[in-house]
């Protein structure tokens, strides 16, 4: 399922030339800001200019070991951030900040000392530009701009663990993955593109696949949440699953006996790469250590989705720079 580049271009029909070329332009730009962004996050990471001559590949090795993703990637966000949010300053300092606490999940004490700030400055920076980040979730991750080739889309879910949910304590929060409390995200990707299509979520962890894509329980279609991935799903796609989603045929495609072998290579490379996105995740520790944040439930859960968006749209930034996810 290579892609050909000339041919899915003219096909895509998502803009015009002209678009098409402000878009590169902004792009071209933002690498050229690269270098800067690479040596600027290394000195706030604590290396000094005269530690940051080295290699190449092991200052970037240094710097997505703080910050999850590479300079590129945050070159581009800071860009469009002063774009898209013009009424703002944009702070490049806490932006780092803020992207560093998603990767390594310091405690406020640990970052005060970092630094050089109180805890509650600390607090508050990073919270509010995890908001910042997460605005632009909608603009991108979509399934807008789909490649009218791209016929099958890998979908799963991932678990996040949490502390206990002491104001709603119940066994619907228990999961099976980790054998402790945690939410659950629903995730699609696009094996052309090769960058995330879709986020959904946090639901309880106990929460079946097929009912989360659903937004329901089966046989209870007139509920279904209209929100749920399978009213969004564009009708030339179809989802590529595990055998929890065998009881939706008409959305998902599962493995079978009969297929053949080269189908049967197709789908476990989706699944291949669904699992190298999640371990991209997972990298950061905001995700894969127990979230500790959150007052009550309706609190913890929002804090989670900001955190889980936020690392999404830093991702997606990586994936389109540099770092993406390998074709299917």
């Amino acid at each position: 399922m290579k892609r050909n580049s000339s041919s899915g271009n003219r096909r895509r029909g998502n803009g015009s030339a002209r678009d098409r070329e402000r878009k590169n332009g902004r792009k071209s730009r933002s690498r050229g800001q690269g270098p800067a962004i690479l040596s600027l996050g290394l000195s706030l990471a604590g290396f000094d200019l005269k530690r940051q001559k080295c290699s190449e590949k092991k200052r970037l090795r240094r710097f997505r070991s703080h910050y999850g993703v590479g300079p590129d990637a945050i070159a581009a966000l800071l860009s469009d951030l002063k774009r898209l949010q013009p009424e703002k300053t944009h702070n490049v300092s806490s932006l780092f900040m803020t992207i560093l606490w998603l990767k390594l999940y310091e405690t406020e004490e640990v970052m005060a000392g970092r630094w050089g700030f109180g805890e509650e400055y600390c607090r508050n920076t990073v919270k509010e530009y995890i908001s910042r980040i997460q605005e632009l979730k909608a603009y991108k991750i979509s399934f807008e701009g789909l490649n009218p080739n791209c016929t099958f889309l890998p979908v799963d879910c991932m678990h996040v663990r949490t502390q206990e949910f002491r104001c709603s304590p119940s066994s619907k929060w228990y999961s099976h993955k980790f054998n402790g409390p945690g939410v659950s995200f629903e995730v699609v990707a696009d094996p052309m593109e090769g960058k995330i299509r879709w986020i959904n979520g946090p639901e309880p962890a106990s929460i079946h696949d097929l009912t989360f894509l659903r937004g329901g329980k089966k046989g209870q279609t007139k509920e279904w949440k209209r929100s749920s991935l399978y009213f969004h799903l564009p009708k030339s796609a179809r989802l590529i699953g595990d055998s929890a989603y065998e009881g939706q045929p008409d959305k998902v495609s599962t493995t079978k006996d009969a297929h053949k072998p080269a189908t049967k290579k197709l789908f476990a490379r989706m699944k291949s790469m669904q699992e190298t996105c999640f371990k991209r995740f997972k990298d950061f520790r905001v995700l894969r250590e127990s979230f500790r944040h959150g007052k009550s439930t309706e609190d913890k859960l929002a804090k989670i989705k900001s955190s889980f968006e936020a690392v999404a749209v830093l991702l997606q930034y990586d994936f389109e720079n540099g770092a993406r996810l390998f074709e299917v």
